[in-house]
């Protein structure tokens, strides 16, 4: 991934706040942008009456797509015990909604959630949003809400911290930025869900979607998207407990607060608890 953010002259240092500013200005700060191929299949996948005939052609045309599209085809959470081995069976078993999913999936570890130096915190960022995701998909299905943008809001919640990361560090070659990679760190934290925000809207994917995003920390104020962001929100609380060593969910791992706004029962929990296994080896199995 690289993003080069309008700079100051080189003959100044730059100060933290002066380089986040800049990357935050939606004039002067630009983001990764969606592979051409990628991009061309959100389009027309949108379209639910789109010929797979011209899907299949499209996808070959990057190689990486493929190569990354089939072994996720076969991975646990998609797999059917039989393995895919080519494209077109990749999208007749996936369908339209998963790959979509898996496309934007691809686009941000391929893109995105690459910095280097920063390896160890982009893998543990990205491992966190792979989880969340799935977990917010299983928790929108027992509340009947959107599952695709459950998946995308979890997947992408992060998205900013990684954007960050690179940005910045960037910055400290080209603009004389001076800070260290704890400080980096801590920027990235702290802006890190209004830029993943933008990133949803400059993608085009969902305009709910990136106002979810923009609620995870705070779901109560969400307003019409109240739901939707205690879904993302509880998502995040369970893939932290879920993804520690030797971590095993349990009902008291469900806030008081998101389940009386989810209004879900004991039964729904369970259900919810059942499935950690399977998304525990998903996530490893995708990285």
């Amino acid at each position: 991934m690289s993003v080069i953010a309008a700079g100051l002259p080189d003959s100044r240092a730059e100060s933290l706040q002066d380089a986040v500013r800049v990357i935050l200005d939606r004039e002067q700060g630009e983001l990764p942008v969606l592979p051409e191929v990628a991009a061309q299949l959100m389009r027309l996948t949108a379209d639910v009456d789109c010929d797979p005939a011209e899907i299949v052609p499209l996808i070959r045309r990057d190689q990486s797509l493929t190569t990354h599209l089939l072994r996720i085809a076969n991975s646990v959470r998609y797999g059917t015990g039989v393995t895919v081995s080519s494209i077109q069976q990749a999208v007749a078993r996936l369908g339209l909604l998963r790959l979509r999913e898996i496309v934007v999936l691809i686009a941000c570890r391929c893109r995105i959630f690459d910095v280097a130096g920063f390896e160890a915190d982009v893998r543990r960022s990205f491992r966190n949003s792979l989880a969340a995701a799935a977990f917010s998909q299983e928790i929108a299905r027992v509340r009947r809400l959107n599952v695709e943008e459950a998946f995308l809001a979890g997947l992408l919640h992060d998205v900013g911290r990684p954007i960050l990361l690179q940005a910045l560090n960037d910055r400290r070659r080209t603009c004389g930025l001076v800070s260290s990679d704890d400080d980096l760190r801590q920027a990235s934290e702290d802006h890190r869900v209004a830029l993943a925000a933008r990133l949803i809207t400059a993608w085009e994917l969902s305009e709910r979607v990136a106002r979810v995003v923009g609620y995870q920390l705070e779901p109560q104020n969400a307003a019409a998207y109240v739901a939707q962001a205690a879904v993302l929100r509880l998502a995040l609380d369970l893939s932290d407990k879920a993804l520690a060593p030797q971590g095993t969910i349990t009902p008291a791992d469900f806030s008081d607060e998101l389940v009386s706004l989810l209004v879900l029962y004991p039964e729904h929990v369970d259900r919810i608890i059942s499935k950690q296994g399977e998304i525990v080896d998903w996530v490893d199995s995708t990285l």
